[in-house]
């Protein structure tokens, strides 16, 4: 029986997805086992033609913690992020190594731990760092061209540009 995905994910953390796009593992790392879904959720930095994106899921402090010590070239124009479930996530640190232009996030009223806090967005807005909310923008199309980006806000239809910065 032929695998419709060829990569054994333990063994091989980086891999093409196509010839412009590039995708690397950088949590959980192989035999990695937590108590929480959260704790244990994938992290992924897909590069298209030059634009990094990170994709958290609901990753919280402790896996922002390892990845800081561990991975190198955290970098991203776009950091995507869930909530995790102690409603600890998106530190200080981990944004200073990221430096993010845009942060797509998710955000819902119930359970109260998995709404973005007031301050978080305060601070992000001091960055000069421009967040999509999902509760207020609803789903986020990311284009990636050859020497820029932009997402789009399928609710609001608001537009950010990568040189909008």
């Amino acid at each position: 029986m032929r695998r419709l995905f060829p990569l054994d994910l333990r063994k091989t953390r980086s891999f093409a997805i196509s010839s412009d796009a590039k995708a690397r593992i950088l949590f959980p790392p192989p035999d990695f086992v937590a108590s929480s879904a959260d704790d244990q959720a994938l992290v992924v930095q897909v590069t298209v033609s030059g634009t990094p994106i990170l994709f958290m899921s609901d990753s919280g402090y402790s896996t922002e913690r390892f990845l800081l010590e561990s991975s190198s070239g955290l970098r991203s124009d776009v950091l995507i992020k869930g909530q995790h479930h102690s409603g600890k996530s998106g530190s200080e640190i981990f944004l200073d190594a990221v430096r993010p232009q845009l942060v797509i996030a998710t955000s819902r009223d119930f359970p109260q731990q998995e709404r973005i806090s007031d301050e978080w967005v305060e601070r992000l807005r001091a960055r000069g760092t421009k967040l999509f909310r999902q509760d207020e923008t609803g789903a986020i199309e990311i284009r990636v061209g050859e020497h820029d980006w932009q997402a789009r806000s399928y609710l609001t239809g608001e537009i950010f540009r990568s040189d909008n910065r």
